[in-house]
């Protein structure tokens, strides 16, 4: 009786992940396809058609990882693994201020300098090669509106 109680597993981190991953998933879904579209006969693809096919694998993804969650051992956390959520939510706050792509331009060059060790070379070909893609495949492409920021709306203006 003893054995068969302590195989039961309880609600943990590794099925919240997934559920908080559908979530996310769904809130994409939903804006890609109501707000931004999805598809215009003539252009071709629109705003949403990116967020719409990532929303749809990341659903997709969240079950499978919430199926197989009950099977894994909870995790360990130590202070390293937390490096790259709390860059997301220095991503995220410095989007308000400076705007989402100079944001994560500016995450790349620290990351890729200060973290990996990288020459100046390498970081700033990876950086002139990521902004071009970012800024040509989504801002003059697919017409993606990125949060531009406090401070990059006053100089804009």
């Amino acid at each position: 009786m003893k054995a068969a109680s302590a195989e039961k597993r309880h609600f943990s981190i590794n099925q919240i992940v997934p559920v908080i991953s559908a979530v996310i998933a769904i809130v994409f879904v939903w804006l890609g396809l109501s707000k931004y579209g999805f598809w215009h006969a003539q252009q071709g693809p629109m705003s949403g058609f990116y967020p719409t096919i990532i929303g749809i694998g990341l659903f997709l993804m969240s079950i499978v990882g919430f199926i197989f969650s009950f099977k894994d051992a909870t995790p360990l956390f130590p202070k390293e693994s937390w490096i790259a959520a709390l860059s997301a939510l220095a991503i995220i706050a410095a989007s308000f201020l400076i705007g989402l792509i100079p944001s994560v331009g500016l995450y790349v060059i620290l990351w890729l300098k200060w973290y990996e060790k990288y020459s100046w070379k390498t970081t700033l070909i990876t950086f002139a090669v990521i902004m071009a893609i970012v800024i040509g495949c989504f801002v003059l492409w697919l017409h993606v509106p990125f949060p531009r920021g406090f401070i990059l709306d006053a100089i804009l203006k």
